[in-house]
């Protein structure tokens, strides 16, 4: 990991001997959800703990609302740097043997750890990771679980996940907000990649199932905000500009890279996602005017063994379909 310098606003006491687990909660400008986030560690029931806030430049009043918890937590001011960089400079400054971390706008459930805990004691020191199921809040169109989204089915209550990458691979397959690691994993894996503004958790979990075996809870104990216009990484895809698809580009080639430990259906899912990103990167530089990006794009989709005619056959569907789209819009 980077030697990113992290400024020391308020700490709690030093502590006697290291806890068990060290949470960490970056945030950037959420200084009402925050507090939550917060407070839902404090409510666990497990209590061998410490919390580390890491401020990634709010310039909202953040330091403000966190006041009143300065005793329970460890707070670090940096400048804004992103999401993986803030992970990472919690981590190093975490001294607890597991680290689970938690978005600002999430929440844990008041049994999270302790249901983690008591999975890992049951079934032995092979297993490095350990992963809860999560709900939604905030919308009322997401009433599946992760789980559901994943494919991870089961009657048990807890147990080994088995080739967990297949469900990696998958959209929220497996959310960071519910892994409890081991620190010394993370360490060596390098933390998360600082190269990626976007897929930097789905990235650091693809790379820690080559390093441990997986365990699971199938109760959801994390719930997952997606309120509608609340500011989050996930906002990005919208954007739809270069930097945007060419984090999911690197963080897409990065798993195929890996490509002889996996399974062919597993490989397969994540190159036609990689075709897919290459389609829509084209799309958005073609309606832009951007021919000549759009061109190199279109290569890039040719390289992956789709022909020239089938491409531009793709492509010109697509433009027709988003034309009548808008037609049938402006007559309703």
């Amino acid at each position: 990991m980077g030697g990113l310098k992290v400024n020391i606003f308020i700490s709690t006491e030093e502590r006697i001997t290291p806890p068990a687990v060290s949470v960490v909660i970056p945030t950037y400008n959420r200084s009402v959800l925050i507090v939550n986030a917060i407070e839902s560690v404090l409510h666990q029931t497990y209590k061998d703990y410490e919390i580390i806030v890491i401020d990634d430049g709010s310039t909202d009043d953040t330091r403000e609302r966190l006041k009143p918890y300065m005793n329970s937590i460890r707070y670090y001011y940096q400048e804004n740097c992103g999401a993986s960089a803030a992970q990472n400079a919690g981590v190093r400054a975490a001294i607890g043997k597991w680290i689970s971390i938690l978005g600002s706008d999430d929440i844990w459930h008041p049994t999270k750890l302790k249901r983690q805990f008591e999975v890992l004691a049951a079934l032995g020191t092979e297993y490095g990771a350990c992963v809860t199921n999560c709900n939604y809040i905030g919308h009322s169109d997401m009433s599946s679980t992760v789980f559901d989204e994943a494919g991870i089915k089961t009657a048990q209550e807890f147990g080994p996940l088995d080739n967990p990458i297949q469900y990696i691979v998958k959209e929220n397959g497996i959310c960071v907000q519910s892994l409890l690691v081991l620190r010394s994993l993370f360490n060596e894996l390098g933390g998360f990649d600082e190269n990626l503004g976007l897929s930097e958790d789905r990235d650091l979990i693809f790379r820690l199932s080559f390093k441990t075996k997986f365990c699971f809870i199938s109760t959801p104990l994390v719930s997952i905000d997606r309120t509608p216009d609340v500011q989050r990484l996930t906002g990005l895809l919208s954007r739809k500009d270069d930097r945007t698809f060419a984090w999911l580009e690197l963080a897409h080639k990065r798993m195929l890279s890996q490509s002889k430990r996996m399974d062919r259906k597993t490989r397969d899912i994540i190159q036609d996602e990689l075709i897919n990103i290459y389609y829509g990167w084209a799309k958005e530089r073609i309606g832009r005017a951007r021919l000549f990006i759009a061109v190199l794009i279109i290569n890039k989709i040719h390289g992956m063994g789709q022909t020239y005619p089938r491409i531009i056959w793709t492509l010109l569907i697509s433009a027709i379909k988003k034309i009548v789209r808008g037609t049938q819009h402006r007559t309703i």
